[in-house]
């Protein structure tokens, strides 16, 4: 009997439930899976993505699968990317040829009056994954065990608490900006993003980085609430513009502690990848719609480019911001309304 993608997410879910966790996994929603499965009945486009997704789940056979497992997340993260885009009103189709006789092509395409516009999704992983997602797997593993052992006596029991992080465990504002950079580095094929007018989209959720809103995408905001008011460097701001020696200041733990955190040692994308024309990071979120924020690369260099930008500027600005929640651009002169955050 064939199985649907909400099939085959349960019985992955069912597999690990009270045994070990998988970060790919708990970053899923059955929600979202659900919405996956039943808009892709009327959608062409979501029924190849919902196809994709229902057989990288039902690859997951053993709760050891972390390869199958991460891969089914980014099969995942491509749907809910869709979806997000088509409740923006930017209804997206697969770029033709894409994965065709090892064409290298952005994900999708966005067929606008004047021309096309090309989407690229990338799923960063977590920090060290071939190591940190058997021990972050064994560690569950160990506190489901002892739980189970204790639940044996009488009383009320609570498991210890399992710390989960997509960086490494206590990185601070340098690490996560240089280790987001790195991997979004290593995963960019040229191909991919010299097509078209390319819009990187980098989906945060695995990864999990500090929660700055839109005020990321400012070179320096400030905040005025608590744990204390203090400057701050937009790490997303620095993820794609940034560049080595950059002074970062991190949000202080408490008033009159310094907010100097170092310096940065990687250079932005927008600046290593020069043809791409803008960055969006998605970010997921559990119980609400996910965030876009976006960071426009304005005059992007286009003489690399297969199929130049058919779009003039104002056109293309009009179709970053009616998508993205927060809107800046390399010159920093459209962030003003996020300056300060609380």
């Amino acid at each position: 009997m064939s199985t649907t993608s909400i099939d085959e997410f349960i019985r992955v879910s069912q597999l690990l439930s009270g045994l070990t966790l998988s970060v790919p996994i708990m970053m899923m929603t059955r929600d979202e899976v659900e919405r996956i499965v039943s808009d892709a009945a009327a959608d062409t486009t979501l029924s190849s993505l919902d196809r994709e997704l229902r057989a990288k789940l039902k690859a997951v056979t053993a709760p050891e699968d972390h390869v199958q497992m991460t891969q089914a997340y980014e099969a995942y993260s491509e749907a809910s990317f869709y979806l997000a885009m088509k409740d923006r009103g930017v209804v997206l189709e697969r770029t033709p040829g894409t994965g065709g006789h090892k064409a290298k092509r952005p994900d999708f395409r966005y067929s606008h009056g004047a021309g096309e516009l090309y989407f690229e999704v990338k799923a960063l992983e977590i920090a060290e994954p071939l190591r940190r997602h058997k021990e972050i797997g064994h560690e569950a593993l160990e506190v489901a065990a002892e739980l189970d052992g204790r639940a044996r006596q009488p009383g009320i029991h609570f498991g210890k608490p399992l710390e989960i992080s997509g960086h490494l465990p206590n990185a601070g504002s340098i690490a996560r900006i240089d280790d987001t950079i790195q991997k979004i580095s290593n995963n960019i094929k040229p191909g991919q993003i010299e097509y078209g007018p390319t819009v990187l989209v980098v989906d945060l959720g695995r990864l999990s980085s500090i929660a700055q809103g839109p005020s990321g995408l400012l070179p320096v905001f400030f905040h005025a609430g608590p744990p204390a008011e203090s400057c701050v460097s937009g790490e997303l701001w620095q993820i794609a513009l940034g560049l080595p020696g950059e002074q970062i200041l991190s949000l202080p733990e408490f008033d009159g502690k310094s907010n100097l955190a170092g310096h940065q040692t990687q250079v932005g994308i927008l600046r290593q990848f020069s043809t791409l024309m803008a960055i969006t990071f998605f970010l997921p979120r559990w119980s609400e719609k996910p965030e876009l924020l976006t960071i426009w690369n304005v005059g992007w260099d286009q003489t690399a480019l297969e199929n130049p930008c058919a779009l003039d500027e104002h056109q293309v600005g009009d179709v970053l911001h009616d998508y993205s929640d927060g809107l800046n651009d390399q010159r920093n002169e459209l962030g003003w309304d996020f300056r300060v955050s609380r």
